[in-house]
């Protein structure tokens, strides 16, 4: 009897002792052997991390994730961890968080790469997210280009491609002896006029060479490229000296801009003046006008008044 409770105890502390222990291996494994501190950081992508993923700092075990929250921005999401990062470790505030696996068959963890700022981030802080550094999610990403390439260019294009294959396919089922009815004829009198079409340029050609491009005309050519040249030069000297001619006068005026200011004040008064007797003189030719029109009247009924005279009232009535 007392044999089997030594047995029972001794199995029995056994097990105790292997619970013990694999508590003991589970915490080493996640990396809580000790107080922590919370970090945050966001990523885009979270493929492989979920709650406990080993969190560690280039390469070294310094905690695990705790949460993921998923967060709607200006209609992007994103994933906000937060992390539990062994108490008093030290993360320069430029570090960079982000999914990786040290092996194909490696398990995904969530690496911080030291940054080389001498800040340091403090507990509860926000470390910057970078994109995954693992073959694994590149392929991914390749993949879901090549799959957004295929679905929206390559499938249209295919489409299109047959459409129009089978349209020109069509075509020439219908026209195709009619095609090729006129493809043979336009070849043969090709063929049968291309002798007069080689004999003609050449025709051509040796009229070209020997009545056009001649001595003379080559000469009469550079001749009148020399006048078309010098009537260009005359034309520069004409300008510089139009140019000259409209620097002096406007120098003239420049410097005469007192007298020629002077002037016009002395032409307002003028006009000034001469507005203002205007009535009077109007008034006064007015009445020269009339004793000129009675004047010329009077030479019309007599004309010996110019040379006789008439003394003031002799005409009058009741008087001869």
């Amino acid at each position: 009897m007392k044999d089997s409770r030594i047995n029972y105890v001794m199995v029995g502390g056994f097990v105790l002792a292997m619970l013990v222990s694999l508590m003991v291996v589970v915490v080493v494994l996640t990396g809580r052997t000790g107080s922590t501190d919370a970090y945050f950081t966001r990523l885009p992508n979270v493929n492989g991390i979920k709650y406990g993923t080993k969190v560690t700092y280039e390469g070294f075990p310094v905690g695990q994730v705790e949460k993921i929250d998923p967060q709607r921005i200006d209609n992007v999401t994103s994933f906000r961890l937060e992390l539990s990062v062994a108490r008093d470790w030290r993360l320069p505030k430029d570090s960079v968080a982000r999914v990786a696996a040290s092996g194909l068959l490696a398990a995904v963890t969530l690496d911080i790469k030291g940054g080389n700022s001498t800040e340091m981030l403090p507990p509860g802080a926000e470390i910057s997210g970078g994109a995954a550094a693992n073959i694994f999610a590149a392929m991914n990403d390749v993949a879901g280009q090549i799959t957004d390439l295929n679905q929206t260019a390559l499938k249209p294009l295919l489409f299109a491609l047959t459409q129009q294959v089978g349209a020109l396919g069509t075509i020439l089922e219908k026209h195709a002896p009619e095609l090729v009815t006129n493809l043979l004829a336009v070849t043969n009198d090709l063929a049968v006029k291309t002798p007069r079409i080689t004999a003609d340029v050449e025709r051509m050609t040796g009229t070209l060479a020997n009545k056009v491009v001649t001595d003379v005309n080559a000469e009469r050519i550079n001749q009148t490229l020399a006048n078309a040249a010098q009537l260009s030069a005359g034309l520069q000297e004409s300008r510089r000296k139009v140019d000259s001619m409209l620097a002096a006068l406007d120098k003239s005026v420049t410097g005469n801009a007192d007298n020629i200011d002077q002037s016009v004040k002395d032409l307002r008064h003028t006009l000034q003046a001469v507005s203002r007797s205007i009535d009077s003189v109007t008034y006064n030719l007015d009445g020269t006008t009339r004793n000129l029109h009675e004047f010329s009247r009077q030479i019309r009924d007599n004309p010996g008044v110019l040379i006789g005279g008439t003394r003031r009232g002799e005409d009058g009535p009741g008087r001869k």
